[in-house]
């Protein structure tokens, strides 16, 4: 064996430096228009490009001069620099356009716009939105489709919605202010003027298969939230709006305010008491099944309000006890008789044949869709719940400008036990021929004042929307579509989709695919010709 030793000459290490510095200057420059700034990489890499460089003009300065100055680099500087700048132009427009807000739909149905009635509700924002979508490393081809979409809304704001995304493993405290419950949950609310979240506006954002109806509806929500407010009356021992327990509220008056609408407490006695009148700004006065009847100054309140074009949503149990709220004879319900046309009955439905557990356990078995509280509930998939439900009797002759109308039946084998006081004490029924109501049963009611404006819809159970069984069958549906319909809500966001609904593209890359083939593209390819053809130029320089 012999040792061989490597000697490196001047002119080697001028070459060395020379390839490897160019090629380092042009990565450093190609990452610097890439990334949009410096970072430690980039700055490493034109110190490398920089110290070959001035290497190679201290080993091999003629060449250098001869490179700079030469009669090739005449002819050649122009070529090589044009190059260069032809690379960078073309990296540039790309990472432009890449990150900027650009949308142009070649189909020929434009599939992938949102619609004249999206733009339409676009055109109404005043006040700077944000979406705020929380998506882990596990879900970001997730993200890259959402992101496409979200793209559509901040082009039609005119950038008025903007998109922000949050690693809920990263930043698991800003999760939690949002109330992430799960990977790729995306939020609604506006921003403040100082650009941060206005966590007092924030909500949810459905995901369905109707990806445009669901944003579009929920930034209608957000645009009227504040200016709906929904009061629950405490003043008759009514059910608690703020009780998280299964006969409470809680999930009803969280889903209120969660759609944009105000909710507060309210006592109708005390207003009574002080002669004092319902909010003007009440868009809806909820009585959640009161136990006892309302005396005269009180139901003067409530006439004072519905006859400036109030809604009432009543909810009256079947009750045990004396001077029971809707009882036949009492006072209140004699009153809804005479202006609305409705009224409760002394009496708990029975049905044989559409019911749950137990005979008192009454399911709909038919529904009136032509009104809006029923077009969206279906006996047959999602049917409603009602325990020991009241009938409600619909007048068939209501005043000319008073219409009303029945919302779900019971079967034609049900009827109205009318002995309140054994079932009460015993649990027992059965029907007695001429002293029971045979049925089918009205359970729920509407009337609609024409010339006030004023709206009723009264429910003959409130456990459909208590904590226990609000997201049972159709029960979240009936008191979700019953209350839109009195505070005039679902008209305000009234949206038809278009026929073709807005989606991903049929062929899908993600953003970090798309980076690598414009990289390979726009970079690696013509950078390597360029190589190439430096390399070859050197060559003939040194020859």
């Amino acid at each position: 064996m012999r040792n061989e030793n490597i000697v490196l000459t001047r002119g080697q290490i001028g070459l060395w430096s020379s390839i490897i510095g160019g090629v380092a200057l042009l990565m450093g420059i190609v990452g610097l228009i890439w990334q949009g700034g410096f970072n430690d990489l980039i700055i490493a890499v034109l110190g490398v490009g920089t110290v070959g460089i001035v290497l190679w003009a201290v080993m091999t300065p003629q060449e250098f001069r001869a490179f700079v100055s030469g009669r090739q680099a005449r002819y050649s500087t122009s070529a090589v620099f044009g190059a260069l700048l032809l690379i960078g132009i073309v990296a540039l427009v790309y990472v432009v356009l890449q990150r900027a807000v650009i949308v142009l739909d070649m189909t020929e149905g434009q599939r992938f716009s949102i619609s004249d009635e999206t733009r339409n509700i676009l055109r109404q924002i005043t006040r700077p939105i944000r979406i705020t979508g929380f998506y882990s490393p596990r879900t970001l081809s997730q993200r890259e489709i959402d992101d496409q979409f979200f793209r559509l809304y901040e082009e039609g704001s005119n950038q008025k919605i903007t998109r922000n995304y949050v690693d809920p493993d990263e930043q698991p405290a800003m999760a939690q202010k949002f109330g992430v419950t799960s990977d790729g949950e995306v939020f609604l609310s506006y921003l403040n003027t100082d650009g941060s979240v206005d966590f007092n506006s924030v909500s949810r954002l459905p995901r369905s298969e109707s990806q445009e109806r669901d944003m579009t509806e929920a930034i209608s929500r957000l645009l009227i939230s504040g200016t709906l407010t929904v009061y629950f009356d405490q003043s008759h021992a009514e059910r608690d709006p703020l009780s998280a327990e299964p006969q409470g509220l809680s999930g009803i008056n969280n889903g209120i305010r969660e759609s944009g609408l105000i909710t507060y407490p309210i006592s109708i006695s005390d207003l009574a008491a002080s002669g004092g009148n319902i909010p003007e700004t009440a868009s809806a006065v909820i009585l959640a099944r009161p136990t006892t009847d309302f005396s005269e100054a009180e139901i003067a309140v409530i006439d004072r309000y519905l006859q400036k074009g109030g809604a009432l949503f009543i909810m009256a149990d079947v009750l045990f006890n004396q001077d029971a709220f809707l009882r036949f004879d009492g006072l209140f319900n004699h009153y809804l008789w005479e202006h609305f046309g409705i009224r409760a009955l002394d009496a708990a439905v029975v049905d044989e044949a559409s019911h749950g557990q137990t005979l008192l356990d009454i399911v709909s078995a038919a529904i009136y869709p032509e009104n809006d509280i029923a077009r969206r509930l279906d006996q047959n998939n999602a049917p409603t719940l009602f325990k020991i439900a009241r009938p409600v009797e619909v007048s068939t002759t209501p005043a000319e400008n008073v219409p009303n109308g029945k919302v779900i039946m019971s079967s034609p084998q049900s009827y109205g036990e009318t002995d309140l006081k054994t079932l009460g004490e015993t649990e027992t029924y059965k029907f007695d021929q001429g002293v029971d109501i045979p049925g089918p049963l009205s359970t729920v009611a509407w009337s609609y004042n024409r010339t006030t404006g004023a709206k009723v819809l009264l429910v003959g159970d409130s456990d459909f929307a208590t904590n226990s069984l609000v997201q049972t069958g159709g029960n979240g549906i009936l008191f979700t579509d019953g209350l839109s319909w009195l505070t005039g809500f679902s008209d305000r966001i009234n949206f038809a989709p278009q026929a073709y609904g807005t989606g991903s593209p049929v062929i899908f890359v993600d953003g970090q695919t798309l980076d690598v083939i414009s990289f390979i593209t726009v970079i690696l390819l013509p950078g390597l010709v360029f190589a190439v053809g430096l390399g070859i130029w050197i060559r003939r320089v040194r020859a």
